[in-house]
């Protein structure tokens, strides 16, 4: 099975197989760390900022990425202003604190949003990718339905929408809003 974030296309390349998706850095950074108050994902799709607060106490403030095609995993002055912008906009009390450090990584998406999931063009070859910047909170129940489908061989209903062939007979998915970092 091909699951390697941002490393997706390159691997199904060696393969033989070209992916419908996409590569973009993806950054975030850490506040220092605060006495816990926020109990909760806070995220705003008109500013590209998500919040939330880590078992440490920091702020791990994420959201858009960005609008070019890159694997650059470098850190960028203009998404720390934006991100630091966006975070102080929805909780104004954290202006002046502190941040730590920040960080980029690849994200892959597809023109979709929604990820591929199930068998590839190569027999045995499975596909569980593109998942832009909302994998990680699908990660369980999406584990769950790709070992099915791997030990039966046949894809489970569930992911039948999220097959590859949609983007050969254009039947995609409207999952724009089912994130909001990559738009």
């Amino acid at each position: 099975m091909i699951a390697v974030g941002g490393m997706n296309y390159d691997k199904a390349m060696k393969a033989g197989v070209e992916l419908p998706i996409r590569c973009y850095p993806l950054q975030a950074m850490v506040t220092q760390p605060l006495k816990p108050w926020l109990h909760t994902l806070v995220s705003s799709v008109s500013l590209h900022t998500n919040l939330v607060q880590s078992s440490r106490g920091e702020i791990v403030i994420g959201g858009g990425s960005d609008p070019y095609q890159l694997y650059s995993t470098r850190s960028t002055l203009d998404m720390k202003e934006h991100l630091a912008e966006g975070a102080v906009h929805l909780i104004p009390f954290l202006h002046g604190v502190r941040l730590l450090r920040q960080w980029a990584g690849t994200t892959d998406m597809t023109a979709d949003y929604s990820p591929i999931m199930g068998a590839s063009p190569l027999s045995n070859l499975w596909l569980d990718c593109g998942w832009g910047t909302w994998g990680f909170k699908a990660t369980p129940v999406a584990d769950k339905y790709m070992a099915q489908t791997i030990a039966n061989q046949k894809v489970a209903p569930i992911l039948e929408p999220f097959t590859m062939e949609r983007f050969a007979t254009f039947d995609l998915l409207n999952e724009m809003g089912a994130t909001a970092a990559s738009h």
